[in-house]
């Protein structure tokens, strides 16, 4: 076998059958009931894929403005590309959502982007702007339009950092991706962690140089 070979089998296949499980059993998850059974008119079905239509479009100006702000003009093709691929996937496979009443509120049942958002501390799982459901499993986490931006910037430099592409493959591309901003978050939280606590205890160690320092002069 190849080395290329071998890396694409490693790549390919799951190295993290724990996470791989997390997200099997949060899909299992119950749907909700919401609106089941119920009969929309024509009118009303319009009514919704008009404002699907508009949250996107104002979702979509948001992500511009932020882009333009925080990307030099050569990043901005690519980081608007790897957006609209991931959100164009997720909002396609309804893993992701606005809600039809109040602007600016979203929706997501998309394991992954859960734990990200959790980890950055942002989105409510009682779902205080839809309350028909009541999310009992928690499911469902409901996020603002601001923590999407915040949580997809921080997507988009993995992504410009990272080369590599699962191809045909969006739904594994964008996982991993999320993923690997977590962990990024997650080392950076650790690393910062090892300098608050040398910082912290840097005064204990400095007076136990000068005692064995002091204890040597005395011997001499």
């Amino acid at each position: 076998m190849s080395l290329f070979e071998l890396f694409q089998r490693f790549t390919s296949n799951t190295h993290n059958p724990q996470l791989d499980e997390s997200r099997r059993k949060h899909d299992q998850l119950p749907k909700t009931e919401y609106g089941k059974g119920e009969r929309l008119t024509k009118s009303e079905i319009d009514r919704d894929k008009k404002t699907t239509f508009q949250r996107g479009k104002e979702l979509g100006q948001l992500f511009r403005a932020a882009i333009e702000e925080h990307y030099s003009p050569s990043e901005q093709e690519r980081v608007k590309d790897s957006l609209l691929k991931a959100i164009n996937y997720l909002a396609i496979k309804a893993r992701i959502f606005p809600d039809m009443d109040h602007e600016n509120i979203w929706y997501t049942d998309y394991y992954d982007l859960i734990e990200l958002a959790k980890d950055m501390s942002f989105g409510d799982d009682t779902l205080p702007h839809w309350p028909e459901e009541p999310n009992h499993s928690n499911r469902y986490l409901e996020l603002t339009a601001s923590d999407l931006i915040q949580i997809f910037l921080g997507f988009s430099e993995e992504a410009l950092l990272d080369e590599y592409q699962f191809g045909a493959d969006v739904d594994k591309w964008v996982k991993y991706l999320l993923r690997e901003t977590l962990k990024s978050r997650q080392r950076f939280a650790r690393e910062r962690q090892k300098q608050n606590d040398a910082l912290r205890f840097s005064p204990d160690i400095y007076k136990v140089i000068e005692r064995e320092k002091n204890q040597q002069n005395i011997d001499q």
